[in-house]
């Protein structure tokens, strides 16, 4: 068996055993197995796409780091991609290392900080992308490896090894993948791909730097007002001055904001609103960490900079009312990407 290292040059195996050994005791792996990347494998993600192997998809400002086609493909093959994955896995990597994403920064941080990423458009549907129950878990092979190949190629080539840069006080499940799909079948809103400028037909990824998620449990009257009272409260937990959040809205709950004909934004600016408290609350649950008062303890002091700050996305299963709140780590920003696909 021969598989390209991370260098692409060629190694050989006696068997399936002796290459996970290899991978496992190199540290090149997430702790679990991997598909061994054959040189056969890996060209054939890279003819999906019609990339030569030293095209260039990113760079990533801080430490400068070139990410090579085939370095992006082998990770793929690693993570058990199939070619049909591999368009969202390069529009991952350009998001990636924009630098309002802030990779550096994010894969150095104690806060368990992994990257997530949200596909929205017609493409997700054309390659099985899980949308709806267990959305963000197991069982779904495009989820799950796409969000493994982009957490691969974070540790592998980027350099991001847990105990050495990743010093993640706890960490979390999304460290081995985190993906998913937006549930436009639940929706009375344009995809989020359209909502963030680009074409009806586009399908986008967005990456986010993204905290383990905080589920809240809705109860009670469907008027908006109240449950997303509820989510804002969960919000709060945040803390003030957050980057971002993505707040994914289950099928139940987006019934009921569609007989109420809220928009999107009508969401946003509510929750916006909602979680804005005074300084002297603030201080009083030491959720201020670094606070200059400007002569009053009164003046507001908000989770967020502005509403757009907000991502709201339908999700999930029909069964439970819950709303999922993911938070952004410290300065990051996410990106969205075009999926580009091969005609």
């Amino acid at each position: 068996m021969s598989t390209p290292n991370l260098s692409s040059k060629d190694h050989q195996f006696d068997n399936w055993d002796a290459a996970q050994e290899f991978y496992l005791e190199n540290g090149l792996t997430d702790g679990l197995p991997i598909v061994p990347p054959t040189n056969e494998k890996v060209q054939a993600m890279l003819d999906y796409c019609n990339l030569s192997p030293d095209a260039i998809v990113g760079q990533e400002p801080v430490r400068q780091k070139e990410f090579t086609a085939e370095k992006i493909a082998i990770n793929a093959v690693m993570a058990g991609c199939k070619p049909e994955y591999f368009p969202v896995v390069i529009a991952a990597v350009e998001a990636t290392c924009e630098s309002p994403f802030n990779l550096h920064a994010s894969t150095t941080s104690t806060n368990g900080v992994t990257i997530m990423l949200m596909v929205s458009g017609p493409y997700a549907d054309q390659i099985g992308m899980n949308h709806g129950v267990e959305l963000m878990g197991n069982g779904t092979r495009s989820n799950a490896t796409i969000g493994r190949a982009i957490n691969l190629l974070k540790t592998n080539f980027y350099g991001s090894i847990a105990k050495e840069m990743d010093n993640s006080t706890f960490g979390h499940g999304g460290k081995f993948s985190f993906c998913f799909a937006e549930n436009l079948e639940c929706t009375p809103w344009v995809s989020l791909a359209r909502d963030k400028g680009f074409s009806e037909h586009a399908s986008t990824v967005t990456a986010v730097a993204a905290n383990s998620p905080i589920q809240i449990s809705i109860y009670g009257d469907k008027e908006p007002e109240t449950f997303l009272t509820q989510t804002a409260h969960g919000m709060l937990a945040l803390g003030a001055s957050v980057s971002e959040a993505v707040v994914v809205i289950c099928p139940e709950i987006m019934a009921y904001i569609g007989e109420y004909g809220w928009t999107r934004q009508q969401v946003q600016q509510f929750l916006f609103e909602k979680t804005q408290r005074p300084a002297s609350e603030w201080l009083h649950w030491k959720r201020l960490d670094h606070y200059t008062p400007s002569g009053s303890e009164d003046e507001t002091i908000r989770c967020f900079a502005d509403s757009d700050r907000i991502t709201i996305v339908p999700g999930g299963g029909d069964a439970g009312a819950f709303i999922d709140i993911i938070s952004s780590w410290g300065s990051s920003r996410s990106v969205t990407k075009e999926i580009k696909i091969r005609s």
